[in-house]
């Protein structure tokens, strides 16, 4: 599932900001939060708790989302990656 999500992120058929919190609520919360999840994890608590005080635009936070997301989809073998 975390696979299948974070390719919709990659795509932008689905927000970042809402692709992680449910990477990080319903997929690493279940699995004990995984190594492989931690980044998306951060992403996720990153965006969720996101102030413009914080000197960084939630967009930047986005993208590093959308790099997170691509990372853990390079991790799966080739012909695997869920589409």
């Amino acid at each position: 599932m975390a696979y299948w999500i974070a390719g919709q992120i990659v795509d932008v058929s689905l927000d970042p900001a809402t692709g992680t919190h449910l990477i990080w609520a319903d997929v690493a919360y279940d699995l004990n939060y995984p190594e492989d999840l931690q980044s998306l994890v951060s992403c996720a608590l990153n965006l969720d708790d996101w102030h413009e005080s914080w000197g960084v635009s939630i967009e930047t936070l986005k993208e590093e989302a959308i790099e997170a997301a691509e990372q853990l989809l390079s991790k799966l073998p080739p012909g695997e990656h869920g589409d």
